[in-house]
Parts: structure tokens; C-alpha cells; sequence
């Protein structure tokens, strides 16, 4: 009688547990993390109990692929660990070299690329002995990727790598793989073959994200080969992409503004001394007195020139690092897939190549103003646009738990201005950048900071301690 209570109670939970797997993977689906996450959690105290180890090795792995959609690079890698281990208990080797593989992926989107390269070797090596071609090929493309990224990029290594993919192992070249390949190329100085395989990308490329990366590594190709005008023609198509508008026309450049204008004044002094020699002798004196006056003037112009210069180079290098803190806070966006970004925070994945694109071609004519241009369009939309703000707002939703839906429904009484300031400050954005992106004072900006806090904590939210915590870090 109490033996068949115990396995009566046991299939009970068998049946539970089943059924909070089956429902955890639907909720994810749904994009519904944090009810998934909650969903995880009692079905791994339901398999621990059960001490069923192929089904933790399912839950952790699940738990690892709501920790990658919501940003959370570390607890990915740790869930995926626990998740290897569940699968080598359960004797399951199979899930257990997937798994591993998907932390080699987790530690590259992380930027550890030492650990993911220690990750694909062991996965090559056991890939390769167990005959599975397919994720061998998977892992041999990744490998490539890391190969060509890594601060000091080995391209004939990536090279070969995907040569062993389609020669070997007989898989086609997706269009992610011949881009890599192109830039693997260009690295090496075979700009002809960088070229074609560039250009075999893009053909390859399926939907307009693919033809996006394909632009980008044709732009990096032709910038090595020195083909400027082409590689900023490919540049155009990926913020074509990126902004889904047209491009402006380019503005003439300040710097060319300044030496037509040196150039009248030449042309202008040149014409006064010319009409000055048929002048008689007695205006002699009058006549250097005017060009003393000329050449004072000039100077003076010139030194207004070389100031008005510097604040401008000051105002770029202030852009340029506001971009850099933007890209700095919002790079995990980019590695979601593209069927998965908000427009909004798609429009941040171009600010690291207007980066590239300022120190490559600083202090050259080559500089084109539609790239600070570009920036400061990214910063003034922070400022007006609220779709942009809609998707910072939507970001730290997924990365901290509706953080921002949470502050609004328990202070209601909070302004807009107040919910767009905590935004930007839980986001991680400097003071200088919220002082740019709100154009206010520094002082101004901490003072409002201030006030934001006095009203969450004397305000009556359940969560205000959690609420402080986001724009205190």
C-alpha cells in the first residue's frame, strides 16, 4: 500500500514537472521572461527533488536562453555550466556538446574571447569524434568569427577554418560566412578576392538585416583597398538601413568654408596692392599703413579661425564620446537577433562604425560632417523622438525586470520629464551625456537627479528601494 502511494506520488510530480517544462518553453516564445523564470525555478526544485538530471540539464539550458534574451550574459554562462553538468550526470553527451557549444557563443557575446576559444577547441574535438558534421560546421564558423575579432585577428586561420566547412565537411557558406571571409581577405592584402566574396555575401544575403551586414563588410573592405568613395557608398546603405530614411545631402564642410573664405581675403589684398602701385608717391605711407591694418586683419581672422577650429574639434570629440557611452550601454542589443530588436534601439548598432569611421579618417579631407551629423541625429532624437525613448524605456523593461512600467504604475504622479530623467539615468548614461541629450548645465542635471530620488524615497511604491538602486549605480 505505501509502495504504490510513492510511486502514485512520484508519477504526480513526474506529470507536474513535464508540464512546467512544456509551459516554461511557451512563455518564452511569448517573450513572457520573468513568468518564465519563475516557471524554471519550481520545476528545477521539482527535478531536484525527483533527482531527474535530464530534465535540470532542459531547465537550466532554458534558464540560460531567458538570461541571453534579457542581457544577462554572466548568469547565461553559469546556467550553462550547471546545465553541462546535468547532462554529463544523466549520461546524456549529446545535449551536453550543444550545450557547451552554446556557452562557447555566450562567452564570445560576453567579450571573454579567451574562454570561447577554449570552449570551440573542446567542442571541435569532440564534435569531430562523434561524426557530428552539422555542429562542427557550426562551431568551425563561429571559431572563424572570434578569429578575425580578437585583438590581434589571425585571418589565415579564419580562412582555413571555413575552408574545412565547405571543403571537408561539404556544408555551404551562409552569407555571414562569406562576409567573414572577405574581411578575412582584406586583412591579408587580397583585396580582389576580398572583393568578390564581399560582394558573394551580399548576393547570399535573404532578408534586408543580411543585406545590412553584407553593406557593412563590403564598407570594411573597400576602406582597407582605399576605395573611399565606395566604401562610403556602402556605409549610406547600412544607415540607410539602420535609420529607415533617406540620407541627408551632405553639408559643405566647415573646413572648406574656411579656406574659400582665406581665399577671398588673399584675392582681396591681392587687388588692393595691384590698384596701389599706380597710386602717386605721396600715398605710399597711406598705403602701408593699410596693409599693416590688412595683415592685422588677417591675423586677427586667423586666429578666430584656429579658435573657432578647436571648439569645433571639441564639440566633435564631446559627440564622439557621448556616442561611445551610448554604444557602450546599449552593445548587447546589437548581438539579438534582428527579427528581435526594437527599431528604436537597432538605430544605436551603427554608432560603433561612425566611431571606427571618425579615427580612421580623423585629421583628413576624408572626414565627412554627415558622420558627426549622424550622431548628433541619434542624440536629438534621445531628445525629441519618443519612439527612441520608447525603446530605452522597453530595454531596461527586459533587462531589469519592468523597472520603468513598475515606476509608473506605483508613482503615477511622477512627470514625464521625471520617468524620461530616471530612464536615462538608469540606463548608465553619463552626466554629460544627459546634459547634452536634455541641453542643461551639468549642475542642473544632478540637481534634478536629486530631486528625482527625494520623490521616490518619500514616495509610498512598494519597490522604491529597488527603483533608487537602478540610478544610484
Amino acid at each position: 500500500m505505501l509502495l504504490s502511494s510513492l510511486v502514485a506520488c512520484t508519477g504526480a510530480k513526474q506529470a507536474k514537472l513535464a508540464d512546467a517544462i512544456s509551459q516554461s518553453a511557451a512563455l518564452c516564445d511569448e517573450k513572457r521572461f520573468s513568468e518564465a523564470m519563475t516557471v524554471c525555478s519550481e520545476a528545477e526544485e521539482l527535478a531536484q527533488s525527483l533527482d531527474d538530471q535530464y530534465s535540470l540539464g532542459i531547465i537550466y539550458r532554458t534558464m540560460a536562453h531567458i538570461s541571453n534574451a534579457t542581457y544577462g550574459f554572466s548568469d547565461e554562462i553559469r546556467y550553462l555550466n550547471q546545465s553541462s553538468e546535468a547532462f554529463k550526470s544523466a549520461d546524456k553527451p549529446y545535449n551536453r556538446l550543444y550545450v557547451d557549444f552554446e556557452k562557447g557563443l555566450a562567452c564570445y557575446n560576453s567579450g571573454d574571447y579567451a574562454s570561447a576559444e577554449k570552449v570551440y577547441r573542446n567542442v571541435l574535438f569532440r564534435a569531430h569524434e562523434s561524426a557530428d558534421t552539422l555542429l562542427e560546421a557550426q562551431c568551425l564558423s563561429a571559431y572563424a568569427a572570434l578569429s578575425v575579432e580578437i585583438a590581434e585577428p589571425d585571418p589565415t586561420f579564419a580562412i582555413e577554418m571555413l575552408s574545412r566547412v565547405s571543403s571537408e565537411l561539404k556544408c555551404p557558406l551562409n552569407s555571414s560566412d562569406l562576409g567573414i571571409l572577405a574581411y578575412a581577405y582584406s586583412l591579408i592584402g587580397q583585396e580582389d578576392e576580398a572583393e568578390r566574396m564581399a560582394i558573394a555575401s551580399y548576393r547570399a544575403a535573404s532578408d534586408a538585416a543580411e543585406k545590412a551586414k553584407a553593406d557593412f563588410r563590403l564598407y570594411q573592405v573597400r576602406s582597407r583597398a582605399g576605395k573611399d568613395t565606395d566604401a562610403l557608398r556602402s556605409l549610406e546603405s547600412v544607415m540607410e538601413y539602420s535609420n529607415s530614411v533617406e540620407m541627408a545631402s551632405l553639408r559643405k564642410s566647415v573646413a572648406s568654408s574656411r579656406r574659400d573664405y582665406l581665399d577671398q581675403q588673399h584675392n582681396l589684398t591681392r587687388h588692393r596692392l595691384s590698384s596701389a602701385r599706380l597710386m602717386a608717391a605721396f600715398l605710399i605711407c597711406a598705403f602701408i599703413a593699410i596693409v599693416f591694418a590688412l595683415v592685422g586683419y588677417i591675423r586677427y581672422r586667423r586666429l578666430e579661425a584656429e579658435k573657432a577650429l578647436a571648439e569645433e574639434k571639441a564639440e566633435t570629440e564631446k559627440y564622439i564620446g557621448i556616442a561611445e557611452d551610448l554604444q557602450s550601454k546599449l552593445k548587447t542589443a546589437s548581438r539579438r537577433l534582428p527579427s528581435e530588436k526594437h527599431l528604436s534601439i537597432a538605430k544605436f548598432d551603427m554608432l560603433e562604425r561612425l566611431c571606427e569611421q571618425y579615427y580612421i579618417y580623423e585629421g583628413t579631407s576624408n572626414l565627412q560632417d554627415k558622420i558627426l551629423k549622424e550622431v548628433k541625429t541619434v542624440i536629438d532624437g534621445l531628445r525629441s523622438d519618443p519612439k527612441m525613448i520608447a525603446g530605452l524605456e522597453l530595454m531596461l523593461d527586459r533587462n531589469c525586470d519592468e523597472v520603468v512600467s513598475r515606476l509608473r504604475k506605483q508613482i503615477p504622479k511622477l512627470k514625464e520629464d521625471d520617468i524620461k530623467l530616471y530612464i536615462f539615468a538608469a540606463s548608465g548614461f553619463s552626466s554629460t551625456t544627459i546634459s547634452t541629450i536634455l541641453e542643461k548645465e551639468k549642475g542642473v542635471i544632478y540637481n534634478r537627479i536629486w530631486r528625482l530620488k527625494n520623490k521616490i524615497s518619500t514616495s509610498e511604491a512598494i519597490d522604491r528601494d529597488d527603483f533608487l538602486r537602478f540610478i544610484n549605480a
